[in-house]
């Protein structure tokens, strides 16, 4: 390990001399956050002590000794307090103070409140001890490249507010999502995260051996499975924040591990998920950021409702300036080929090379939220067959500043064309393409019980955190993304 053998002689001199440099417990009258609110409503900037015998912690930050005088900034859950220690307050302690506290430690402090002649709060200290010994040096964290800030959070969230900031307004959204389901009627439920027969999605999974049944099971890819058997079970209306697990790319909006809501509304379709969907996000993103607008990047995001909606076919007509409809297959394969696009399982299937085609050509030029309606058949087996459209799905996917936020389906529950959608995927898999769905027996099983017409959707919490955090890599909103174990573990 790294460590500062400056500081390792400190913690030994510390115990030689009958001081515990890691202390039990350490008694606080108020959080540094607290002291600002209670010196704010003050009102009155007084230069004498105006609040007595207040004791507080932090991390000491920085250290300006200036004779027999100085001042210390300590800091606590991203607020700052300036502490000002006197020879003749502490005595024989100021002198160690110095010897044995340094940048990176956490110390507790007891004082008077008052203000000095700029005006700044400050802790005349009357008492300090030491909580915890830093035994690494705190880095520059100008200098710390970012492999090293997602490999070491800690160091990150500690120094960088920007990363404490997105965190804060991370957790903000996934309470106000809780809050705005709640008071729709919505429970949230539990599903399992290691499954024997993984779904929902069209994805690799992570593969784990159960030893006791000495059987293989699967990191879930998505929660859709299981909350739909508890909608066949009688739970009208549930949802799950979660995280699901997918084999596949790192990349700016990737993650193998990453936060997805799913909720499911039993007796409603697509277009009551639409509506659900818009009012869901105009009122998280309102009570996080006390507007509907946000910046992302070059763009004024508005979420204000209602939200752009167009056919798949419709936008990728746009694009190509002809009907996709009266486009041949082969005029679809050659367009393939003209934009470098490789077929879902190398086999050219129409209605999946309709969906590569509007990844790659109309995804990027929706910045908006827009619904994007009715997809072609073959890309989901989960999806009910659309009511008045041969060859296409009730569902849809809701794009922003280019990516996939929200993707939902009137979801299917004849047990009969399940099986037989089933099939289809196993027969898909066997011709190479990895990411077919598996046959669920048992989930098919559940639906012969009857499952009532259910609406579900699908939305990556992540993404939502990128949008109003204004961060353009996926792994600046996640606590901790996927690193390297190499990174992790080598030496500062």
């Amino acid at each position: 390990m790294n460590w500062d053998e400056r500081r390792i002689k400190i913690v030994e001199e510390l115990r030689k001399n009958g001081i515990e440099p890691y202390p039990h417990k350490y008694e606080i009258t108020h959080l540094i956050k607290d002291i600002k609110l209670l010196a704010s409503s003050q009102g009155n900037k007084s230069h004498e002590p105006f609040m007595f015998n207040i004791s507080t912690a932090g991390r000491v930050a920085n250290i300006r000794r200036h004779g027999k005088a100085s001042f210390v900034d300590i800091f606590d859950e991203g607020e700052k307090l300036q502490i000002y220690m006197r020879v003749d307050e502490l005595k024989e302690k100021y002198d160690r103070f110095f010897t044995y506290v340094g940048r990176g430690d956490i110390i507790g402090v007891r004082g008077d409140l008052f203000y000095t002649m700029k005006g700044e709060l400050s802790l005349l200290v009357k008492d300090y001890q030491l909580l915890s010994k830093a035994l690494i040096e705190p880095p520059d964290w100008s200098k710390l490249s970012p492999e090293f800030r997602y490999a070491h959070r800690y160091v990150d969230f500690l120094y960088n507010d920007n990363a404490r900031k997105a965190m804060e307004i991370r957790y903000m959204i996934i309470r106000e999502i809780r809050e705005f389901l709640y008071s729709k009627g919505f429970i949230e439920v539990e599903t399992p995260i290691v499954q024997p027969v993984y779904g929902g999605a069209l994805a690799k999974p992570f593969k784990t051996h159960v030893n006791y049944l000495n059987e293989d099971w699967y990191l879930r890819i998505a929660l859709e499975l299981y909350l739909k058997r508890y909608v066949i079970g009688g739970f009208n209306k549930v949802f799950e924040i979660g995280k699901v697990f997918r084999n596949e790319d790192i990349d700016v909006t990737h993650n193998p591990e990453f936060t997805l809501l799913e909720l499911y509304w039993a007796y409603a379709d697509y277009n009551d998920i639409m509506n659900l969907t818009e009012d869901l996000l105009k009122s998280v993103i309102k009570k996080v950021t006390n507007s509907t607008k946000v910046i992302y990047g070059k763009y004024e995001i508005d979420f204000e409702a209602p939200f752009k909606r167009i056919s798949m076919y419709d936008s990728l007509s746009e694009i190509l300036g002809k009907n996709v409809e009266n486009m041949s297959d082969d005029e679809l394969k050659e367009l393939m080929k003209k934009y470098n696009l490789i077929p879902r399982g190398n086999q050219y299937v129409r209605g999946l090379m309709i969906e590569k085609l509007f990844d790659k050509l109309v995804t990027p030029t929706l910045t908006n939220p827009t619904f994007i309606t009715d997809y072609p058949i073959e890309t989901t087996p989960l999806c009910k067959p659309h009511r008045n459209k041969l060859g296409l799905v009730e569902r849809f996917e809701m794009f922003i500043a280019g990516m996939e936020i929200a993707n939902a389906y009137t979801e299917l529950n004849d047990p009969i064309l399940q099986d037989k959608l089933f099939r289809e995927e196993q027969e898909m898999f066997r011709r190479g393409d990895e990411e077919a769905h598996p046959y669920d027996k048992d989930f098919v099983r559940a639906l012969s019980y009857g499952m009532p017409p259910t609406g579900g959707l699908g939305i990556g919490i992540d993404r939502i955190v990128m949008l109003v955090t204004n961060n353009y890599s996926i792994k600046e909103v996640i606590p901790f993304p996927m690193i390297s174990s190499k990174v992790i573990l080598e030496d500062d």
